[in-house]
């Protein structure tokens, strides 16, 4: 049994784990946060057996981080900038599903999932959306470069319902990840589409809202 000294020490060592993964991250020393973890135990010569920071502490670190560079204020205006960005991809999504969908205005409209839902956007700003359409991957990537977000690719996605199609682009502000969900797939909204988790969504109406109240 671990006493409470050993406890104090390894969440100390978590702690300046995390510090170091962030710096690598906001340096770009780092390609994504597993990455930046395994780098911040070489950094720190933390024991690589021992606790690792969980996402949520690497998150509070990065934000506390982004704070003594640029200031809270400064903070706020990336993560509405993102928020902005974000709104654009499901603005984008809608009006090609309404316009080009022959069932266009029966489709629930595009949302985001996760994180992203709660404009929680530090660490890695990934944001997961899904789109129920009968449009293809390459219909929804081509709207999407046309509206200049970016250049998308088209994928896929292995998923508890099976392989879906996956869109990924690399926005100014955020990485998303863009699932279609065919329109007769009975998908729970309210699940990770992987693990099955409960998740949270939002769509742009209440993200809209929540920009304007940051």
């Amino acid at each position: 049994m671990q006493s409470s000294q050993g406890r104090d020490r390894s969440k100390g060592e978590s702690a300046e784990v995390a510090r170091a993964a962030v710096r690598a991250l906001a340096e770009g020393r780092a390609s994504d946060v597993a990455d930046a973890v395994e780098r911040g135990i070489a950094e720190t010569g933390a024991d690589p057996r021992g606790r690792r920071p969980t996402r949520s502490e690497l998150r509070a670190h990065a934000q506390a981080f982004e704070e003594s560079t640029v200031g809270t204020a400064g903070r706020g205006r990336r993560i509405a900038a993102a928020l902005e960005e974000v709104l654009r991809v499901l603005s984008i999504l809608e009006e090609t599903v309404l316009a080009r969908d022959p069932e266009g205005c029966e489709r629930r409209p595009a949302a985001v999932y996760g994180r992203a839902a709660r404009a929680e956007l530090d660490l890695d700003p990934i944001v997961h959306v899904r789109v129920e359409t009968s449009l293809s991957a390459a219909t929804l990537a081509q709207a999407l470069f046309e509206g200049g977000i970016a250049d998308p690719t088209c994928g896929s996605l292995e998923t508890r319902y099976g392989r879906l199609d996956e869109i990924r682009l690399d926005g100014a502000e955020a990485e998303f990840r863009i699932v279609r969900i065919p329109p007769r797939m009975a998908v729970d909204r309210c699940r990770d589409l992987v693990r099955g988790a409960i998740v949270e969504h939002a769509d742009y109406e209440t993200l809209a809202a929540r920009l304007r109240g940051a």
